[in-house]
C-alpha cells in the first residue's frame, strides 16, 4: 500500500485526531458495562483506518499518542495493556498489509492476508506467555497467579451445579475452576487474535468504500498463506500442553493463537477449491454457517490449514496473481 505520508497539516491532525479516538475508546473499554464490552471490540480499528488510509507513519504516531494519553490517564499499566495488546498488534497488521515497507523498498511482496494476520498472532501469544512467565516468578506459582481467575470461575460454576441438580455429584466445580482458570490466558490470546484480524478486513473495506486504499482489494482465499514455522510453532505448543505449570498455560496460549490463524488458512484452501465450482457458493455458505453454529468444525480447518502448509492443497488450481507483485514499490 504506498504510504501517504506527506507531512501536511491536515494528515497531521487526522493522526492526532485518529490517536485521541483511539484512546477514548478504549478509555470506556476500562469502565466496564455492557457499552465498554461492545467498544472493546473496535478498539484496534481507528489506528489500523489511519495506517491503511494515511501511511503507516501516521498510524504508528496515532498509535504512539493513545499509547501516551492512557498512560497518563487512567494509569501507566492501562497504557502498557494497551501498547502491547492493541496498539502494537494493530499497527503491525498494517505495516504487514502495507508490505512492509522500509526506504523505497517493500520487504513483504505477496501473501499479504497471511502475514497481517500472523503478525498480531505472534506479538499477542509472546505477550500473553511472557505474562503468564512473570506471574509465576511473581506470585510464587502459577496457581496462586490464577486464583482471581479461578475463584470467579468455581463461584460461577457452583451456582449452576446447585441449579442443576442432575450435575450434582457428577461435576467437581473445584477441578473445573482450574482447568477453566488455565484456559483463560489462551483464550484471551486468541480472541484478541480474531478481533484484530476482524478490524483489519472492516478498516480495509472502510478505506477502499472511501478511496484511499490504493492498491487493489487482495485475493484472500488465494493469498493468506502463512508460513511453514507456523505449524512448527503450532505443534511445539502442543508438546508443551501434555506438561504441567507454565509449560502448558504457554502451550495453551500457542496452539489457541496459532491454532486460530492456521484454521484461517484451511478455510481460504475450502474457499479458493469450492468458489469456482457449480453450487461452490451455496457449498461455502453452508460451511461458514455450521462453523459459525457450532464452533467445533474449526478444528477441521486447523487440520487443513496445517497440512496446507506442506501439501499446498491451492497449488493445483490456476494460480492467481498476488496484486502487490505487479504493484511498483513506493517508499514509505
Amino acid at each position: 500500500m504506498p504510504d501517504k505520508s506527506e507531512f501536511t497539516a491536515e494528515n497531521i491532525v487526522i493522526s492526532v485526531l485518529g490517536g485521541i479516538a483511539a484512546a477514548l475508546i478504549f478509555a470506556v473499554v476500562t469502565r466496564g458495562g455492557a457499552g465498554g464490552l461492545m467498544l472493546a471490540h473496535l478498539a484496534p480499528l481507528p489506528i489500523m483506518i489511519i495506517a491503511l488510509g494515511y501511511g503507516v507513519r501516521y498510524g504508528a504516531s496515532a498509535a504512539l499518542l493513545a499509547t501516551a494519553i492512557l498512560s497518563v490517564y487512567p494509569h501507566p499499566v492501562v497504557g502498557m495493556v494497551y501498547a502491547v495488546m492493541v496498539a502494537g498488534p494493530a499497527w503491525l497488521a498494517c505495516y504487514a498489509a502495507s508490505g512492509a515497507p522500509r526506504g523505497r523498498r517493500d520487504f513483504i511482496t505477496s501473501n499479504f492476508p497471511g502475514w497481517a494476520a500472523l503478525a498480531p498472532a505472534v506479538v499477542i501469544a509472546l505477550t500473553v506467555s511472557l505474562w503468564l512467565i512473570v506471574a509465576t516468578l511473581s506470585f510464587g506459582s502459577l496457581d496462586d497467579a490464577l486464583n482471581p481467575i479461578r475463584a470467579r470461575a468455581f463461584i460461577v460454576l457452583d451456582e449452576m451445579i446447585k441449579e442443576n441438580k442432575s450435575l450434582e455429584g457428577k461435576l467437581d466445580p473445584v477441578a473445573l475452576s482450574g482447568s477453566v482458570a488455565m484456559a483463560v490466558p489462551a483464550f484471551i490470546a486468541s480472541y484478541t487474535v480474531m478481533l484484530h484480524i476482524v478490524n483489519l478486513w472492516i478498516a480495509g473495506r472502510l478505506t477502499l468504500a472511501s478511496g484511499l486504499l490504493t492498491r487493489p482489494w487482495p485475493d484472500i482465499a488465494e493469498g493468506f498463506r502463512l508460513p511453514k514455522f507456523v505449524g512448527a510453532v503450532f505443534l511445539s505448543g502442543l508438546a508443551l500442553s501434555l506438561f504441567n505449570g507454565p509449560s502448558a498455560a504457554v502451550g495453551y496460549v500457542l496452539v489457541a493463537s496459532m491454532g486460530l490463524i492456521l484454521s484461517f488458512q484451511g478455510l481460504a484452501v475450502a474457499h479458493a477449491r469450492l468458489r469456482d465450482r457449480r453450487n461452490g457458493m451455496i457449498m461455502l455458505a453452508i460451511m461458514y454457517f455450521v462453523v459459525g453454529l457450532l464452533g467445533w468444525p474449526l478444528v477441521l480447518f486447523v487440520l487443513i490449514g496445517l497440512m496446507d502448509l506442506i501439501v499446498d492443497f491451492r497449488s493445483r488450481k490456476t494460480p492467481i496473481p498476488s496484486p502487490g507483485q505487479n504493484s511498483a514499490s513506493k517508499p514509505d
